[in-house]
């Protein structure tokens, strides 16, 4: 079973190679990239942001200036004491995020061309059992360090 999990970790880095040179591309990262993602998806503030991507408020708030920084997304300070953030794709923003979704798009779909229907789902299917496995082994792993 171990060629499995060798398998897996080496086509999740060719991914994640691909997945960079498109994010390169438009001059992000894969971690802002999914910000902007998120923020198009009206999850719009730091809080919410790091719930859904479980992300540190440090390294959400470094990520989000950045992007600001690159002019993709607008702040807006809301709230009685203008504290709360909330975050806006701007245009160049928006473009660049159907920019990036559609170059990953192709990808996929250039993964999946010659693959029926039918064997799509059933990776759906394994891909999470191994999932729900994996959490299932660290949890008794973690019992057993105690």
């Amino acid at each position: 079973m171990e060629g499995i999990l060798d398998n897996l970790s080496l086509a999740a880095k060719s991914l994640q190679t691909q997945t960079t040179r498109i994010t390169k591309h438009y001059h992000v990262t894969i971690a802002e990239w999914r910000l902007l993602r998120q923020i198009e998806s009206q999850v719009i503030t730091q809080d919410a942001m790091a719930d859904a991507l479980q992300l540190d408020t440090s390294t959400l708030s470094r990520q989000l200036k950045n992007l600001t920084v690159k002019e993709l997304v607008s702040k807006t300070a809301v709230g009685k004491d203008r504290r709360q953030l909330e975050y806006a794709l701007t245009s160049t923003g928006r473009a660049t995020l159907q920019h990036i979704n559609s170059d990953y798009d192709a990808l996929i779909d250039a993964v999946f061309h010659y693959w029926p229907e039918d064997e799509q789902q059933m990776m759906k299917i394994m891909l999470n059992r191994l999932s729900r496995s994996l959490d299932r082994a660290e949890g008794i792993l973690e019992e057993d360090a105690d």
